[in-house]
């Protein structure tokens, strides 16, 4: 028997040839190497860029000598979490007053400050269910402020979006949290289903020696 009330898959499946990604990223690619009929085994070869699907985006990714994502420590990938929904709107900027606002009426704004676990902040946009439509990439934006209240705030590991990443070029958001050592997850799913519960977050992504994101099969465990 779990503790658990249920446990919800936040992940976009890795297809071969056919995962939403950003412009100019190589697609995965998948091929046979041993089949049940011909050795008794079934097993592929794959080919994918490290940031493909839903993945976690180490502090190397933007760091010289930061973290990379086999280095960082387990308790960033297992947290408290919590959904923020800014959903039904179209492309805009999330800002440090739109995420306190939120914390507050959620009465967990207490909990993070006074440093009670560590916390992952889970952004619910809607843009993973529209990553075969012409506007997949005009998802909602991070400020750089927002990002700098979630290193104040200290007990933020890492963040989340239903989205290709948290922001657009310059990567602002990247750019401030990944320095401060807050992870990002991208490409997440099903945050509509966690809107206004109580989990527990577990994202632990493959430890690729050296590298600078680690592909992921997040899951919320809800209480």
């Amino acid at each position: 028997m779990t503790p658990f009330k249920q446990i919800l898959d936040l992940s976009v499946p890795l297809k071969s040839m056919d995962t939403p990604l950003f412009p100019g990223t190589p697609m995965p690619l998948r091929t046979t190497y041993q089949t049940v009929q011909s050795s008794g085994f079934l097993a592929y070869v794959w080919l994918f860029h490290e940031h493909s699907g839903t993945h976690v985006d180490s502090p190397a990714h933007m760091v010289n000598d930061g973290m990379t994502i086999d280095q960082v420590p387990l308790d960033y990938f297992v947290c408290n979490g919590m959904v923020l929904d800014f959903s039904g709107k179209p492309k805009y900027q999330i800002t440090r007053d739109d995420v306190k606002k939120f914390l507050e009426s959620s009465g967990h704004l207490r909990d993070i400050t006074n440093g009670a676990g560590n916390w992952v902040l889970l952004f619910y946009t809607g843009y993973t269910a529209k990553s075969k439509d012409a506007d997949w990439l005009d998802s909602p934006d991070l400020t750089e402020d927002a990002c700098k209240y979630f290193v104040e705030l200290g007990s933020i590991r890492a963040i989340g979006i239903d989205a290709f990443g948290p922001d657009h070029a310059p990567w602002s958001a990247h750019r401030t949290l990944l320095p401060n050592n807050v992870l990002i997850f991208e490409n997440l799913a099903n945050l509509d289903k966690l809107v206004g519960k109580e989990f527990m977050f577990v994202g632990v992504p493959i430890s690729l020696f050296g590298g600078s994101a680690g592909l992921v099969r997040p899951i919320a465990l809800v209480s």
